[in-house]
């Protein structure tokens, strides 16, 4: 029999005790506020000094929309810090709940296979988005000492080549000062990194779970069965109660990640733009792998939000297909009130349920949108250059 724990919340687990935090065993939820601070203090010193870099290279469309790009990043990045931080007790009962419900359900073989087979594809997709981010932080914690080794070769002198987009209040041209740089770098770069990884990957995770758990409830309903009228109304009653709690459990998931939505959205479409544009104008260059890993690494932000809610939409509406499926007839005839739960369940089930920033659903309609005017924003810089 499956049990719960071998891919629930697995990578999830992991990547949060690395940002010092536990929402899936722990009981305070906060571990090591000392390894938080650490990364979260890097993102806020790092942001001025972009921002002042913009500043001075407003001129300079090359620098400027590098230095947008990289304040983009670490601004979202600090709104997931937030988010785990002031949201982790809540987050820790949202999981709570989740694992309930699963449990529940494991009781019976079918349902377990159902939710086995979901966690191991989200584990799948959740490993490669995880490698891929830190990847990208791999890559830019690189790029500096390859761009050294290459300005040794080209020249004979060592010198710290500092790429990432900052104004720095001191003189980084000197060796001390710019490892204290690269340091602050380094950290602000998997500080941008990893709440990435936990938030967007603990969305992924519940949402693949409430696939399961519909999923579940639509085999129920079209194994209905009928034998007397007081298993028919008990039998029914349980179904219609699952449904009620995975639509709860839709629209909770929704409250939590409308405004990460809101903001994931926006900045995606601005990011493509971006990095696509200093992708194209640093073409063949040491740094051209960093910025192609960026740019995977956003469209696989962006895809993983507009799937998951797609996804979502499309398992929870297919519970009015099973409501069809199943034997209403012979419900209807055993008790004709049967008939009008069913036709109020499956009027809902029409909707679905739906995941949203917003202004906006996430869906994958917007992921293409979002894609085009990404496309047209580049093309529009380009001219401009």
């Amino acid at each position: 029999m499956y049990t719960l724990t071998e891919d629930f919340l697995k990578v999830q687990g992991t990547y949060f005790r690395i940002l010092g935090f536990d929402i899936v065993d722990g009981r305070n939820g906060w571990l090591h506020p000392c390894r938080t601070t650490v990364m979260m203090t890097a993102l806020i010193v790092v942001q001025p000094m972009i921002v002042v870099f913009v500043l001075q290279n407003v001129e300079n469309l090359d620098n400027l929309t590098d230095g947008i790009g990289s304040m983009l990043v670490d601004l979202l990045a600090l709104l997931k810090f937030n988010i785990i931080m002031w949201l982790r007790k809540d987050l820790k009962r949202l999981v709570a709940k989740f694992r309930n419900m699963l449990e529940r359900e494991c009781m019976e073989e079918v349902s377990a296979s159902i939710i086995s087979q979901e966690n191991r594809s989200e584990q799948r997709v959740s490993g490669i988005y995880k490698n891929s981010f830190m990847l990208t932080a791999i890559l830019s914690s690189l790029m500096p000492i390859v761009n050294t080794f290459i300005f040794y070769w080209q020249t004979g002198n060592v010198e710290l080549q500092l790429t990432f987009p900052c104004a720095y209040p001191w003189d980084d041209n000197k060796m001390s000062f710019a490892l204290l740089s690269y340091v602050l770098v380094v950290c602000a770069s998997f500080g941008a990194i990893l709440p990435t990884i936990c938030i967007d990957t603990y969305f992924t995770a519940l949402t693949h779970n409430l696939v399961a758990l519909y999923k579940s409830a639509q085999y129920k309903m079209q194994l209905f069965g009928v034998e007397t009228l007081e298993e028919t109304q008990e039998r029914l009653r349980e179904i219609l109660q699952l449904y009620k709690n995975i639509l709860d459990m839709s629209d909770a998931l929704n409250r939590f990640f409308r405004l990460t939505i809101c903001m994931q959205l926006i900045v995606a479409s601005l990011l493509l733009c971006f990095i696509g544009y200093t992708l194209s104008e640093n073409f063949a260059q040491p740094k051209t792998p960093f910025y192609a890993t960026f740019m995977f690494s956003v469209l696989a932000q962006l895809y993983i939000y507009c799937y998951c809610g797609e996804y979502l939409k499309t398992e929870s509406r297919r519970f009015a297909n099973a409501i069809y499926n199943c034997p209403w007839y012979e419900a209807t005839a055993v008790n004709p009130t049967v008939g009008r739960s069913l036709q109020i369940s499956m009027m809902r089930a029409q909707r679905g349920s739906r995941i949203d920033g917003y202004f906006f659903e996430a869906n994958m309609r917007v992921f293409l949108s979002i894609v085009r005017t990404a496309m047209s924003y580049l093309a529009l810089l380009r001219s401009i250059s």
